[in-house]
């Protein structure tokens, strides 16, 4: 017996900077038709608002490529239309299935996208949105990210601008060249030369200024400056890299003001969320890690029916290739890597914060694994206890789950006591000299 399909008009959309190819599959004639409009929002609007007019009663769905968030975003308006967002790896390997030459066209990916909708509906999710409070907060932390590594990268740009004419302004502007002691002291005196003529008084006032008030190390920094050689008197070579780090010493000045205004946000957006509790109650998560950990599950508890969906979405969970008597596990390295970091950032942070995750990452380092195999083996331990909460919608207590370890007879109980909570095992205990 013929079962009716679920969608009236399959469509599959595929995006290029100003087209976008589309290949529409009528269910109830089998027809077949390709158009191409344009990417801007009018051009969108005017296309919906026409399929629509011409179908008014069709049940449509849209297959599209990730990712395209603005474009789902603009497309998710529409409550008639059904999206389907499409992994960029799934839809390659389904149409290398096709085309053994792996030529590319877009609108023949048009086609595979429509065709595969048709065909794999079933077994394909669709696009549900987020309440609106946890997509700010999804938003506020994926940006903030964003700007802590453009800070890192100009952090690590301007260390080796300064390696090659100021090796002494490492030591002179402490260890992290994107706080404003470092930015300012490079800004007033970009090289050797200019900090030669800098009086010692002044030099003690402007790191008094800056917080640094210990004697000791503003002495030491004053006999450095005293006793420092040039790495080279090149003026065209110390002038040019002179303008180069005051460059970036201005754009970390922008960025350091920019991180603290998204904390701010993210503190007020977190504070009245409905899931905060469960996650502020894990221990070590704190201001930055609990609204990525909230965001990482959503509120959509459907959408995660077990802790093994979490494990594996995330990226925690090993991948096995077995083949014939050849067996192979290793870490998972397609998937969305922000999701994966929050875990795995998490986890080294708990070693700090809970007595059993310190002893469970001691005990793996113990067994020969290395410090990133160990934090994920305590992240693949970590989701399940946080899956189990959040579904439950109950705070985690350290006590009670210390409780069960004693009941269960686990081995990490007789390590427990000799955990020291804020001590990392990582210094005190698997790499203390013998």
């Amino acid at each position: 017996m013929h079962t009716p399909h679920p969608f009236d008009l399959i469509i599959g959309l595929d995006r290029s900077d100003r087209t976008a190819d589309l290949w529409v599959i009528d269910t109830r004639t089998g027809t077949h038709t390709h158009q191409s409009i344009g990417t801007a929002p009018e051009a969108l609007r005017q296309w919906t608002e026409a399929l629509h007019a011409a179908q008014p009663t069709a049940r449509v769905a849209l297959c599209l490529e990730q990712p395209a968030l603005n474009l789902i975003a603009c497309l998710e308006t529409y409550s008639w239309l059904t999206l389907y967002p499409i992994n960029p790896v799934s839809l390659q390997s389904y149409r290398q299935a096709l085309v053994t030459s792996r030529a590319m066209d877009d609108t023949k990916d048009a086609r595979y996208l429509a065709e595969w909708l048709f065909h794999h509906h079933a077994e394909l999710r669709p696009w549900q949105p987020e309440e609106p409070r946890t997509r700010l907060l999804q938003q506020l932390v994926a940006h903030r990210r964003a700007v802590v590594d453009e800070r890192t990268a100009l952090t690590n740009r301007l260390q080796a601008l300064l390696k090659q004419y100021y090796p002494q302004a490492l030591e002179l502007c402490g260890d992290d060249l994107w706080r404003p002691l470092a930015t300012t002291f490079l800004l007033k005196w970009p090289s050797l030369q200019a900090l030669r003529h800098a009086r010692p008084a002044t030099l003690k006032q402007f790191y008094y200024r800056q917080g640094s008030r210990s004697p000791a190390l503003v002495q030491r920094r004053l006999a450095l400056i005293a006793s420092a050689v040039a790495l080279t008197e090149d003026e065209a070579l110390v002038g040019s890299y002179a303008l180069r780090v005051q460059l970036v010493a201005r754009q970390l000045q922008l960025l350091t003001p920019a991180v603290k205004r998204y904390d701010d946000q993210i503190a007020k957006v977190y504070a009245h969320h409905p899931d905060r509790a469960v996650f502020a109650a894990l221990p070590g998560a704190g201001p930055v890690l609990g609204p990525r950990l909230l965001v990482a599950l959503g509120t959509q508890r459907d959408r995660l029916p077990g802790a093994s969906h979490l494990q594996r979405q995330s990226g925690i969970a090993p991948v096995t290739k077995q083949s014939g008597n050849q067996c192979r596990v290793h870490r998972r390295y397609l998937c969305a890597k922000f999701l994966r970091q929050s875990f795995h950032e998490y986890a080294k942070e708990s070693i700090l914060h809970s007595r059993w995750a310190a002893a469970y990452y001691w005990q793996q380092r113990e067994r020969g694994g290395s410090h990133h195999t160990a934090v994920r083996a305590l992240a693949f331990k970590w989701q399940r206890i946080i899956w189990r909460c959040w579904q439950s919608r109950t705070e985690y207590q350290e006590e009670q789950y210390e409780a069960a370890l004693r009941k269960s007879s686990s081995p990490l109980v007789a390590r427990l006591d000799q955990i020291v909570v804020g001590k990392s095992p990582l210094y005190t205990r698997v790499n203390k000299p013998e």
